[in-house]
C-alpha cells in the first residue's frame, strides 16, 4: 500500500521550538513525489497528536494521507483519509478535488473519528503527476499528488514457490485486467494437471486498490507426470482468453529436495510451548493426555507441504501437520507441527509416531511413553 503524508503545525507550535524558518524552507527544497519531508518536531502518530491537542487547547492543522496514490493505473482505487478535522468543522463540506478523479470526491465522516473516501482515478487519465487539494466548505486544508502510470495489457501468471513446480506443489493463478473498457467478474482456469477447474474471485483484503485484479490458490495433482501442462482462462460465456504453460518434474537424486534436511519429531507438552520445553524424541504422557509434535526440514518438498502427517498407535486419529507461520519460526528451518490426543485406556507402554517425507525416502520416529493412569 503506497501512502503519503503532509502535516502541518502551527506557526506557534514551530516558533517555540526555533524551527519555524527551518521547517518551511528546507522541506520546500528536499520534498521529492515519492516522499514527504517531516519535521523533526512533528508529532509521532495521530495519537500523540491527540495527546497534545488535549494538553494545551490548541487545534492542529488536518492531516492527508493517501493510499494508492503512487504508480497508480487509470481506474486503480486512491483512498484518502483527513485527520485532526473533528465533524463540528467539518460537517458535510469535506471535499477532494484533483484533474485525476473525473469530479469532486466528497470526504464522509468515518466510525475512526476521520474523514475518509475511496475514488477511482479516471479511465482517460495519462501517465504523469496530478495535484489534489482538499477543502472544507471552499478552503483548502491540504495538498498532496497523484502519481498515475499507463495502462498495462491484461495479464495471466502462474506463482508458485519453488524453482521448478512439483506434483502436489501449491500455486497462485493470477488475472489482471485493470485496463479500459474490461469487464465482466466470471474467471475460470482449467489445466489437465488440476484437480478441477478453479474460479477466480477478487480479493479485497491483498487486492483492494485494484478493482479488476482475480486470483486463487490451487494445488497441482499429487500424481502428475512429469511434462509441460497447459493451464487456460476463461472469461464470461466460456471465452477462452490466454494460456499459460507450465512445466511440472518430480524431485530426483541429487535435487535439494529429493531428501530434504530433515530432523524430528521434537515431542513437548503443548501446555508449556516449543520455544520453552525440553525438545525430546520420547515423551511422558498419560492416557487421554497431549502431545505436540513438531518437524523439521531445511528443504522440504514442495508437493507434499499441505499432506506431511504423524502416525501412531497412541494418537486417536492420525495427525496432520501445518507448516508455521508464526513469528516464533522466524529464522528456523521449515518447521510443521500440531497437537495429538492421547487414546483413552491405552495401556502403559513406549509407542511409535511415525513421520513419512519425501514420497516415502525419508523416515523418522519419535516415541510416547504412556504411563499407568
Amino acid at each position: 500500500m503506497n501512502w503519503t503524508r503532509l502535516v502541518g503545525f502551527a506557526a506557534a507550535g514551530l516558533a517555540l521550538c526555533g524551527c519555524a524558518h527551518a521547517a518551511s524552507t528546507s522541506g520546500a527544497a528536499q520534498r521529492s513525489p515519492r516522499t514527504t519531508v517531516h519535521s523533526a518536531h512533528e508529532a509521532a502518530d495521530k495519537a500523540e497528536g491527540d495527546r497534545g491537542r488535549a494538553l494545551t487547547g490548541k487545534p492542529f492543522k488536518p492531516v492527508l494521507e493517501l493510499a494508492g496514490n503512487l504508480d497508480a493505473r487509470p481506474e486503480q482505487l486512491v483512498g484518502i483519509r483527513l485527520d485532526f478535522l473533528s465533524r463540528a468543522q467539518g460537517h458535510d463540506a469535506v471535499t477532494a478535488h484533483s484533474p485525476a478523479f473525473s469530479g469532486p470526491v466528497r470526504l464522509r465522516w468515518q466510525d475512526d473519528d476521520s474523514y475518509g473516501a475511496t475514488r477511482p482515478l479516471a479511465m482517460t487519465d495519462k501517465a504523469g503527476w496530478y495535484p489534489l487539494e482538499v477543502s472544507v466548505a471552499g478552503r483548502t486544508v491540504a495538498r498532496d499528488r497523484i502519481h498515475v502510470v499507463p495502462s498495462e495489457r491484461p495479464s495471466f501468471t502462474l506463482t508458485f514457490g519453488s524453482e521448478v513446480a512439483r506434483p502436489g506443489e501449491p500455486l497462485w493463478l493470477n488475472f489482471d485486467d485493470l485496463y479500459p473498457g474490461e469487464r465482466g467478474t466470471d474467471f475460470t482456469v482449467r489445466s489437465a494437471a488440476l484437480h478441477r477447474p478453479v474460479r477466480l474471485v477478487h480479493d479485497e483484503r491483498n487486492d483492494f486498490y485494484n478493482p479488476r485484479a482475480f486470483s486463487a490458490r490451487a494445488e497441482l495433482a499429487p500424481g502428475l507426470a512429469d511434462g509441460d501442462y497447459t493451464f487456460e482462462l476463461y472469461g464470461p460465456h466460456g471465452h477462452r482468453i490466454a494460456d499459460k504453460r507450465l512445466t511440472v518434474r518430480a524431485s530426483r537424486p541429487g535435487d535439494a529436495d529429493y531428501l530434504g534436511k530433515a530432523h524430528g519429531p521434537d515431542l513437548y507438552d503443548p501446555n508449556i510451548g516449543y520455544a520453552d520445553s525440553p525438545h525430546r524424541h520420547d515423551f511422558k504422557v498419560s492416557p487421554g493426555g497431549r502431545v505436540a509434535v513438531m518437524w523439521h526440514d531445511a528443504v522440504p518438498d514442495p508437493g507434499e507441504e499441505t499432506r506431511l502427517t504423524a502416525t501412531s498407535s497412541a494418537f486417536t486419529q492420525v495427525l496432520r501437520l501445518n507448516r508455521d507461520d508464526s513469528k516464533s519460526a522466524d529464522g528456523d528451518d521449515p518447521r510443521y507441527f500440531n497437537t495429538a490426543t492421547i487414546r483413552a485406556g491405552l495401556k502403559p507402554g513406549r509407542y511409535p509416531v511415525t513421520i513419512v517425507a519425501h514420497h516415502g525416502r525419508v523416515m523418522k520416529v519419535g516415541y510416547v511413553t504412556v504411563t499407568a493412569p
